[in-house]
C-alpha cells in the first residue's frame, strides 16, 4: 500500500511520540514505532512498558496496515530531511520495508517482526474532566520537578508521584522529595462530584505538558481507570501508570503561622546564593541566613580549604535577630522556578520548614503557590 502525508505533520506526529521511547531497554522491541492505517487515519505508537502513547493524523487511504519501524532511524530521518516542509512524502508499506520519497529522494526502512509488542491499553472514558492547557503547563514547571527520584535503584515511593487532589471547586497538585515541596491550586471545577486524589508520575505529565505547549492545544481531557490515568485529545493519548498511595500529609509540615519574615527582589537573592553556594562545604552546600535590623547576611564557609563568602542584602526586618541554614541549591532551585520579580520568605524558627510565595505584582494574575524547604541542622 502507498500513502501521501505532508512532511511537516508526518514530523510532528512523530514528535510527540518520541520521547517515549526508551533510551536503555532489555526489550528490544520497545526501540520501535507501531505504525497502523485503518479508516483513513495513520496511528503511531511508542511505549515504555509504563507509559503508552498514541498520535494520529488523517491520510489518504482506507487500507489498512501494521507495520514497526526502528523510531530512532525514522524519527532522524524526519528531523533532518531538507528543503520545504510542507512538501509531501509519499510512504510505500511491503511485507518486509516502507519506502519514504521525498522528490527524486526515497531511504528504505526495514519492517520488525513485532508480534509481542505491548498492546495499547483501553480506558473507557465513561467519565472524562477537561482542563486548561495553560493550567497544566503551570503545573508541570512549577512542580513536576519537585518529586523524588530513584536513587541506586530504590524506590522513594510515593515520593516519585505528584498528588493531584480534586474536589469539585479545586486542583491541588503537590510534589516532594522529603526537602523541598511544592504545591499549585487552581479553583477549577472539572465535573468532580467529589474528592479525588491520584498520583501522577512526573515524566509522563511533563510529557503532555511539553505536548500542548508544542502544538498548541488549548485544553486537555483525561480519564481514570483502575490503576491507569488517560491524558487525550482529538489526535493524540497518553496512558501512564499511577503511583501506588497513599501519598504523605504534606500539610502536617506547613507552619500555619509564622513569626519573622522579609520580602526581597527574587534575582537579587539568587546571584548572591550563587556566590556563597560556591564557597560552601559541598558536602551540605549550606549558606546561613543572619537576619538583623533591615538587613540579611548569607555566609558560607568551607573549612578544608579555608574559604569564607559573605553576602549583605537590604531587606525591611525589625524583628529580632535570627539565623537558620539552608541548602543553598535547593534554594536556588527553588527561587529559580519562580518567575515573579519579588519573593517573601516566612519563618517560624530555624528547625521548621521555610515557606517561599512569590509576590505578585497588581496586573498579574494571582496563583496560589507555595513552597517550602527544610532548614539544615547548624551549630549556632
Amino acid at each position: 500500500m502507498s500513502f501521501s502525508v505532508n512532511l511537516k505533520e508526518f514530523k510532528n506526529l512523530l514528535q510527540k511520540v518520541i520521547s517515549i521511547v526508551p533510551a536503555r531497554t532489555p526489550y528490544n522491541l520497545l526501540y520501535n514505532l507501531k505504525f497502523e492505517t485503518k479508516n483513513g487515519r495513520l496511528s503511531v505508537f511508542a511505549t515504555d512498558m509504563d507509559t503508552f502513547v498514541v498520535a494520529r493524523i488523517d491520510i489518504d487511504s482506507n487500507e489498512e496496515a501494521k507495520f514497526f519501524v526502528n523510531a530512532k532511524k525514522i524519527y532522524d530521518w524526519t528531523a533532518i530531511s531538507v528543503g520545504d516542509d510542507n512538501q509531501s512524502i509519499l510512504i510505500s508499506v511491503s511485507d518486509s520495508n516502507i519506502t519514504l520519497t521525498r522528490g527524486k529522494s526515497k531511504s528504505d526502512f526495514a519492517c520488525v517482526e513485532a508480534n509481542d509488542y505491548p498492546p495499547f491499553p483501553n480506558i473507557e472514558k465513561t467519565k472524562e474532566y477537561k482542563f486548561p492547557a495553560e493550567k497544566l503547563k503551570y503545573i508541570s514547571g512549577k512542580v513536576g520537578n519537585f518529586a523524588a527520584q530513584k536513587t541506586d535503584g530504590r524506590s522513594r515511593g510515593a515520593l516519585e508521584g505528584i498528588l493531584f487532589d480534586c474536589s469539585k471547586e479545586n486542583l491541588t497538585s503537590v510534589a516532594t522529595d522529603a526537602n523541598k515541596l511544592s504545591i499549585v491550586s487552581f479553583n477549577e471545577e472539572l465535573g468532580f462530584m467529589g474528592n479525588v486524589s491520584v498520583i501522577i508520575p512526573p515524566k509522563p505529565l511533563n510529557e503532555v505538558a511539553k505536548i500542548v505547549d508544542s502544538f498548541g492545544y488549548e485544553n486537555v481531557k483525561f480519564a481514570f481507570q483502575d490503576e491507569n490515568i488517560s491524558f487525550f485529545s482529538d489526535d493524540f493519548e497518553l496512558i501512564t501508570k499511577l503511583v501506588e498511595g497513599p501519598y504523605p500529609d504534606y500539610k502536617k509540615v506547613i507552619p500555619l503561622e509564622y513569626q519573622k519574615t522579609f520580602s526581597i527582589d527574587r534575582q537579587q537573592i539568587i546571584n548572591a546564593l550563587k556566590i556563597t553556594a560556591a564557597v560552601a562545604d559541598k558536602s551540605n552546600n549550606l549558606t546561613k541566613f543572619y537576619l538583623t535590623n533591615n538587613e540579611l547576611r548569607l555566609h558560607s564557609e568551607d573549612i578544608a580549604t579555608n574559604s569564607i563568602s559573605d553576602e549583605y542584602l537590604a531587606i525591611d526586618y525589625e524583628n529580632e535577630d535570627f539565623v537558620i541554614g539552608f541548602n543553598s541549591l535547593f534554594l536556588i532551585e527553588i527561587l529559580s522556578s519562580i518567575d515573579t520579580e519579588q519573593v517573601k520568605f516566612e519563618f517560624t524558627n530555624n528547625t521548621t520548614g521555610a515557606l517561599i510565595r512569590p509576590i505578585f505584582a497588581e496586573n498579574e494574575e494571582n496563583k496560589d503557590i507555595l513552597f517550602l524547604l527544610m532548614p539544615l541542622r547548624i551549630s549556632d
